[in-house]
Order: structure tokens, then sequence, then C-alpha cells
């Protein structure tokens, strides 16, 4: 009796010690789980790694020089894409930011984590009910593939963007003002590959990234309306991300369209598409200025931009299906049907009726105007009409 006596004493304090453990351990589950979706200085360190080698720095000498000449030809550009699109800056954009892969991540990241505040504060009002271990578990696990996921795709893009329109945008109010970043290494690196004079290539990219600050810059309306659109389809997404299975199972069953738009919710798509419709305005209105403007501006403009597209078309298999995977495809499929809604619209009426895509959001077509310009130029025809 005395020794079973001493087994049974033993294991309730062995069963003491062990729930005792249990509820730590599940304590310590929950506060390691946390709310964050991603870790974004985990997300920050993966793809530095994934970089290697191309995370080199720019010299101070490097960056001073390449922002000295950006000023240069950015004061050339101004006045020639202004005089085409009959519109003025109401203040000038010579204040490029030259960076390096890692400085272009860092950016980047600093909007993708303000996106996914809105997304997280979403999803925790919806939660309900206590916490439980279960949950803490699959919040960690999302968050680590997310942080893998997100990691890989911003290396990806670090060693592939030449220049962006400040991404503050997506922060924006309407005074909010963007700026022209270049990143310099890719810039370099495609020049040489291209085997184009560096200083060709610079302005090349220049000419097209202006013509994009001139659209934000030159009517502040849009920037605020930008930011809203991809707020809003944040949002959707967050907010109904009930049912995805199934959506993704008919996604693969179905044919036609973008897989990503097969995998939306009405709402969501809807949303999508009026997102997708502005960027495909902007890139198109963009290449058409560049056009208009590039041989004043860049001697043989015309064989350099041709030899860039083919670039383009050439990408590899991995790259191709990357693009396809992300959804970053849909840009490349935007510039040329926004290209072909400016140039209908302009050979149809002219740049005066074109021009009135800027006047207000009410203004902008649609993803289906865009593919079929008679009927935007219709519905601008019947709003003059009725304010007639």
């Amino acid at each position: 009796m005395p020794r079973n006596g001493a087994r049974l004493g033993m294991g309730i304090v062995v069963g003491g010690l062990l729930a005792v453990g249990a509820t730590v351990a599940q304590r310590e589950l929950l506060r390691r789980a946390g709310t964050r979706l991603i870790d974004w200085e985990a997300v920050r360190n993966i793809a530095r790694r994934r970089l290697g080698s191309a995370a080199e720095l720019l010299s101070a000498a490097e960056r001073e020089a390449a922002e000295a000449f950006y000023r240069e030809i950015l004061l050339r550009i101004e006045p020639l894409v202004a005089a085409t699109i009959g519109a003025e800056l109401p203040r000038a954009l010579e204040t490029p930011v030259v960076v390096d892969r890692l400085t272009w991540i860092d950016l980047n990241l600093a909007t993708f984590k303000q996106l996914f505040g809105r997304v997280e504060r979403i999803i925790n009002e919806a939660t309900v009910g206590a916490d439980t271990p279960g949950r803490a578990l699959t919040r960690i696990l999302n968050r680590s593939l997310g942080n893998q996921q997100l990691g890989f795709l911003m290396a990806f893009l670090a060693g592939k963007v030449l220049g962006q329109y400040d991404v503050s945008v997506l922060a924006a109010g309407d005074t909010t003002r963007g700026r022209l970043h270049f990143v310099e290494q890719n810039i370099a690196a495609t020049a040489a590959t291209m085997r184009i004079p560096l200083d060709e290539f610079r302005t090349f990219i220049a000419l097209h990234e202006a013509t994009h600050a001139f659209e934000f810059e030159a009517y502040p309306w849009l920037r605020g309306h930008f930011a809203s659109l991809v707020g809003e389809a944040i949002e959707q997404l967050a907010a109904e991300s009930g049912g995805l299975g199934k959506r993704l199972r008919e996604a693969v069953a179905q044919r036609g369209g973008h897989w990503l738009e097969r995998l939306m919710t009405p709402a969501q798509r809807a949303s999508f598409r009026r997102t997708q419709a502005l960027m495909s305005l902007l890139e198109g209105y963009s290449n058409h200025v560049m056009n208009a403007v590039g041989e004043q501006i860049l001697p043989g403009f015309a064989r350099l931009h041709e030899r860039f597209e083919r670039r383009n078309e050439q990408r590899g298999p991995l790259e191709r299906a990357i693009l396809r995977l992300t959804g970053l495809d849909l840009k490349l499929e935007q510039y040329a049907a926004g290209e072909r809604f400016v140039d209908a619209v302009l050979a149809a009426r002219g740049r005066d009726l074109l021009n009135r895509v800027w006047e207000g959001p009410d203004r902008l077509p649609s993803l289906d105007e865009i593919a079929h310009p008679e009927r935007w130029m219709r519905r601008i025809d019947t709003i003059a009409a009725a304010g007639a």
C-alpha cells in the first residue's frame, strides 16, 4: 500500500506538472500566433537571402551620378509630355530617387504592410468566439507560408523592376505627391543585355515613368481614386474569403478569363475589374504619349521600343509561370488593351475627347469600354448632351 500510495502521489504530481506545462504551452502558442497575417521582417530576410549576390548596394557616388542624369533628362522630358497631353504639372518631376534592389524591397514592403493591415483588421473583426490552439496553429502555419511566398515574390520583382512611380500613391490623399524611383542595377543590367548605351536606356525608362507621373500629378483626384479602388479590392478579398475551396475547384474546371478572376465572388470580380480598367487606361495612355514624344527626346526611339517589346515576349517558361500564378501577366495585357482604346478614340474623335477621361471618376472607361471604345464615346456624348 505505501508503495502504491507513493506511486499514486507521484502520478498526481506528474499529472499536475503536465497539466501546468500544457497550459503554459497553450498560452505560449496563442501568444506566438498573434493576429498578424505576415511577419514583415521575416519576409525582408527571405527576400534578401533569395537575392544573394544581387543584393549588393549602390555606392553614394553611383547613386548621385545616376540621379543627376535623371534630373537633367526629366527637365527635357517634362515640357514635351505637357505639350502632348495638353496639361501642365503643378510641380516639376525632377526629384528622382535612384535605389538599389534592397531599397526597392523596403519601399514596397512598407506599402504591402499598409494594405495587409486592412485585411488583418477585417479578418479579426469577423472572427467570433474565443481563440483556440487549433486556430493559433493555423495562423502560424499560414503566416509561415505567406512569408515564404511574399519573400520569393519580392526577390523576383526586385531583380526585374526598372522604374516605378512612387508606391506612396496607394496611401494617397489628393495632396500626396509621388516620386519617381529608378532601380539602377536592373536598368544597367538590362541595357548591357540588350546592348544599348546606358544613357539611352535610362532616357527610355525615364520617359515611360514620367508619363505615369504626369497622369497622377496633373490630375490630383486620380491618386485618391486609385487608392480607393485598390483598398476596395483588398477589403473585398478579405471580407468574402469563405467558399474558396469550392471556387478553386470551379476555377480549375472552367475556361476563359484569368484564373484569378474565376476564383473571385461576383462582388470581388466587379471591384477587381474596375481596378483593371483604370490600370489599362494608365498603361495605354502612357504608351501612347511615349510614342508621341519618343523621337523628340531620343533619336531611334521606335527601334529601341520595338526591341524592348520583343524582350518582354521572350520570357522563359519559369518567368511566364510566375507571372501567370501571381497575376502579374495581367499588367502585360493592360498595355495592349489600353493602347488600342487610346488609339481608337484618337482616330475617331481626337485628343479633346480622349482627355475627358481625366475629368473625374465617372468619365473613366469600364473594362468593357476599354474593349469597345465606341461605347465609351457614346456614353461621354450622352453626359455632354445632358449637361448642355
